[in-house]
């Protein structure tokens, strides 16, 4: 019982927080990458957001980027107001 309790505080606080969060399926049903799981987040300001993913790397204008294609990388493209224009694999 006392666990059902501190589970249900933690998803209010949670829910409360005004952040959206998407965190990592250590499960796999995401896949090798979760782009597709992500695209809520497209046009939402970056800083209000978290990715938990292990290969991740945020684009911004005038970045260098490397043109090598990794599976499980997940690319999170902004635009100059620091705002989600694309997220995805690669």
């Amino acid at each position: 019982m006392k666990r059902l309790v501190l589970g249900s505080a933690a998803l209010a606080l949670a829910a409360c927080s005004g952040e959206p969060t998407v965190r990592h399926d250590p499960t796999g049903q995401l896949g090798v990458c979760p782009a597709p799981a992500f695209q809520e987040f497209v046009g939402q300001p970056y800083a209000y957001t978290q990715f938990d993913w292990p290969m991740m790397r945020v684009i911004r204008p005038g970045d260098a980027v490397t043109k090598d294609y990794r599976e499980n990388r997940l690319n999170i493209d902004l635009d100059a107001d620091e705002r989600i224009t694309r997220i995805w694999c690669g």
